[in-house]
């Protein structure tokens, strides 16, 4: 019977211990998720605060704009081929509105939708346009253009 309430003893110990060991690791587990949520939104913020919508045509630097956040929408037009192309920015966003057909074909640079980050391009080849986001400070990326 000792050996009974002994093992029964042992058993709500060895749960419990069981059981701190799993508060520890859920604990320790939001605190992660918790933080690297916390460092990409402090990261986004400022990627946008020191941020360029460059426009490259035909290999040069035709254009740069920065990037703001805002809820209003603004439109920009940059010069190619004796054309005229729009872009909308709009809450860090920027896109390319749709060119005529006989100036751009496909229309693939305005169904490649919104870009926010360095990360993504709009890229129209009939007319070699580029539009990136990039740092005031990112050198580096250009040079690769």
């Amino acid at each position: 019977m000792t050996f009974l309430l002994l093992a029964l003893c042992n058993a709500t110990d060895i749960e419990g211990i069981i059981m701190k060991k799993l508060e520890k690791y859920l604990i320790f587990g939001v605190l992660i998720v918790s933080g690297i949520f916390l460092g990409t939104m402090t990261l986004a913020k400022s990627e946008t605060q020191n941020t360029n919508i460059v426009i490259v045509v035909e290999n040069e630097v035709a254009q740069r704009i920065p990037l703001k956040v805002q809820e209003e929408s603004q439109t920009y037009e940059f010069k190619f081929r004796d054309q005229i192309g729009y872009l909308e920015v709009k809450n860090g966003k920027v896109r390319m509105l749709e060119m005529p057909k006989e100036i751009c074909p496909n229309s693939i640079c305005s169904e490649t939708g919104w870009i926010n980050n360095a990360t993504k391009a709009i890229v129209c080849l009939p007319n070699k346009i580029i539009v990136t986001i990039q740092g005031v400070d990112d050198s580096s990326r250009e040079e690769m253009l």
